[in-house]
């Protein structure tokens, strides 16, 4: 900050004539002056200014600094402003990380409506069914299935949700439909790859008793979106999340089966590492996704 004030005082000097005419406009004796300036060019090691009782003239480094004097000044009080703001004028990006299927289906269409609301800021979204280290990955903001374990991130829900056992009414025209959990190994069943393993083992609760299904299949996907549409080919059973399923439900494309042990809750949450001095553009961004989450809920309903 000291060198951008004596910066600052160094450009008035120039612009004055003199010493004495640059202090009276700073307010300062002309020894403060005179010492400010010995500092400056103490600091870069060269002299700024040839001085006499009559006259003063910019050497050539001199005249390179009062050069480019003004543009580093302007940059940063408008880097200063911006901070000091919190990014009041809504520039720059948001890293964004969410679930494939739910990145396709309501994640992009609600940055595409964000965006057109601030279209100086930028977005940056990972669709992964991979749970990322948000501190780690560098990601602003994290939108996640699941019941969260108990951390220093910020968390907003984003809306009711449970898991579904789906397929397409042409499979279960030729397999039937299971009765219990127990009967899924009768079925194939599509499961969720993910880095560090298989998403093989169901959970059902039914009346407090929890029971876990290790369900087997011919095909694997890392990619959620994947495994939907295989669903809805008539390929086999799918486990997934209310939300990427209530439109193929609503259509008839897909079948819910088991519904007396999918009742229960399961998270859908908005979580971020920013919690004091957040930028305000990741505010306005968490605000706008809790609201808009909060519109399409209405339409889960029937089906919570």
């Amino acid at each position: 900050m000291d060198r951008i004030q004596d910066l600052h005082l160094f450009r008035t000097v120039v612009r004055a004539g003199s010493l004495t005419s640059a202090g009276n406009h700073l307010g300062l004796s002309p020894a403060a002056m005179s010492g400010r300036l010995k500092a400056l060019e103490a600091h870069y090691g060269v002299s700024l200014l040839k001085r006499s009782t009559r006259s003063m003239n910019l050497t050539p480094e001199g005249r390179l600094l009062f050069e480019n004097s003004d543009r580093v000044i302007e940059e940063f009080d408008t880097l200063e402003a911006t901070l000091r703001s919190g990014g009041s004028d809504l520039r720059g990006s948001i890293t964004l990380t969410c679930p494939s299927d739910l990145g396709r289906q309501h994640v992009a269409g609600m940055v595409d409506e964000f965006l057109a609301e601030n279209p100086e800021i930028q977005m940056r979204m990972f669709l992964t069914d991979n749970v990322l280290d948000i501190v780690e990955t560098g990601c602003d903001v994290a939108i996640r299935y699941g019941n969260l374990p108990d951390s220093a991130l910020t968390t907003r829900r984003l809306g009711p949700n449970r898991r579904l056992i789906c397929c397409a009414p042409a499979y279960a025209e030729r397999h039937g439909m299971p009765a219990t959990p127990h009967d899924l190994a009768q079925y194939n069943c599509l499961a969720l790859l993910r880095s560090d393993r298989i998403m093989d083992e169901w959970e059902f609760i039914k009346d407090g008793e929890t029971m876990t299904i290790r369900i087997q299949g011919d095909r694997m996907s890392s990619d959620g979106f994947a495994l939907r549409h295989m669903a809805m080919e008539g390929v086999g059973l799918v486990r997934k999340s209310l939300w990427d399923v209530a439109g193929d439900l609503k259509s008839g494309r897909l079948l819910s089966v088991l519904d007396d042990y999918t009742r229960s809750p399961f998270g859908f949450h908005l979580l971020t590492d920013h919690r004091t001095m957040m930028p305000r553009r990741i505010r306005l961004f968490i605000d706008f996704a809790v609201r808009y989450f909060k519109r399409l809920s209405g339409e889960l309903a029937a089906y919570v």
